[in-house]
């Protein structure tokens, strides 16, 4: 065999560099890197949670305050819409931490206590960011007012449903103790 044909033959055969595994220097899962990494994985699930409940809840209750009572055309409303579900998965996880705020203040009680906090959180965080969507999405003032005035109208049929929406939908998806947990997180 010639050299260049054995040079040849062995440029088919595919060489990797030596590599050396010590056992020693495999990772050592401690109690801190587990919690860092289910407190990281909690977080992006409460987030999606939250983007989830905000957007899905919103799109429901504005298209008869939009389109019925308010008058928009469907363009109109899918354009608010749109630009909505920008809005609301920006301000999704600060609403929620906001509301666990208020609520680890006021804490839970009687049923009539539980719809005057979510309504106040409702109505506190979500008006100011409605009368800017509907601005940004070429509502007229007229429009924006009507809607403004039926929002505040109908808030304190919003506030509690959508605290009891939320509360629910973290039951289902994050569980018991992830609700304590991001209860307690608020503190």
């Amino acid at each position: 065999m010639s050299p260049q044909s054995l040079s040849q033959a062995t440029e088919a055969i595919p060489v990797s560099p030596p590599v050396m595994v010590l056992e020693d220097e495999q990772p050592v899962e401690t109690p801190q890197s587990t919690n860092s990494q289910r407190n990281r994985r909690t977080r992006w699930n409460e987030w999606l949670l939250d983007v989830f409940a905000m957007n899905s809840f919103s799109w429901a209750i504005a298209i008869p305050i939009e389109l019925m009572l308010a008058g928009m055309s469907w363009r109109e409303h899918l354009k608010v819409r749109l630009l909505a579900v920008v809005f609301n998965t920006l301000i999704a996880r600060p609403f929620s931490l906001y509301r666990n705020w208020i609520l680890v203040r006021f804490g839970r009680g009687s049923a009539m206590h539980n719809y005057a906090v979510d309504t106040f959180v409702f109505l506190s965080f979500q008006l100011p960011l409605y009368i800017l969507n509907m601005l940004l999405g070429g509502a007229s003032s007229g429009e924006i007012a009507t809607a403004c005035i039926t929002f505040m109208l109908i808030a304190g049929a919003l506030g509690r449903p959508y605290g009891m929406y939320l509360d629910c939908l973290r039951r289902l998806w994050l569980g018991r103790r992830a609700v304590a947990d991001a209860a307690a997180i608020a503190d």
